[in-house]
């Protein structure tokens, strides 16, 4: 039995079958149930035919899995990768507003501001290695819309990462795709922080638009 059969069920129940995705998804199972849990609360957990008491124990599967992520992190992709990674997909996206942040998390997170400068040059410059830039290649096209993710990326992607990390560079880029839908669609207001790192160091083509009062 599958560690996360429990989705597979509910899933199951609610379409008449279980998604193919959820099985990709799963080989990071503590993604899986954060996403499971974020449709539920999201579609509602009537149409989704989930339970309280069902919802209650895939609730202490996350928390398990969660820990066993944690204990984990080592094997991970870098959370410095994952912010430029969401940075290369918002500005596919065009998410100004995501831009700002991940720009100001990758720093945080021990990313030179050259580097962060040099991010659309990623594929050239002597600042990024063969493994963040076929991450970023990645996150370029699966940012884009419409997606322009091929064979070729994925190929490029298992010379250097696991398949789980590959679920974690996947489901970084879909996160985003979730937030920069969100902020550019509700016109949220950048913070003075995020909003005066990225007017000093990102391109003279930045600015906030929608996303400043």
């Amino acid at each position: 039995m599958k560690e996360y059969e429990l989705i597979l069920q509910q899933a199951t129940k609610a379409m008449g079958f279980a998604p193919s995705s959820l099985d990709a998804m799963g080989k990071k199972p503590n993604i899986l149930g954060a996403f499971s849990m974020l449709f539920a609360n999201i579609k509602g957990f009537s149409s989704t035919n989930t339970s309280a008491w069902t919802g209650i124990k895939l609730m202490l599967k996350n928390m398990k899995w969660s820990l066993q992520a944690k204990k984990n992190s080592h094997l991970e992709v870098p959370g410095y990768l994952k912010d430029l990674i969401a940075n290369v997909a918002s500005n596919a996206a065009g998410c100004r507003y995501c831009q700002a942040h991940t720009a100001h998390a990758a720093h945080k997170n021990g990313v030179s501001i050259e580097k962060i400068q040099k991010v659309w040059e990623f594929q050239t410059s002597d600042l990024f290695s063969k493994e963040e830039r076929a991450a970023l290649n990645f996150a370029l096209a699966a940012g884009s819309v419409p997606n322009q993710v091929t064979v070729e990326h994925h190929e490029a992607l298992k010379k250097y990462y696991t398949e789980g990390q590959i679920v974690e560079i996947a489901a970084t880029v879909s996160i985003f795709g979730f937030l920069n839908r969100w902020n550019d669609s509700m016109a949220t207001q950048l913070e003075d922080i995020p909003l005066q790192f990225a007017q000093e160091h990102l391109s003279a083509n930045w600015e906030p638009g929608k996303h400043k009062s």
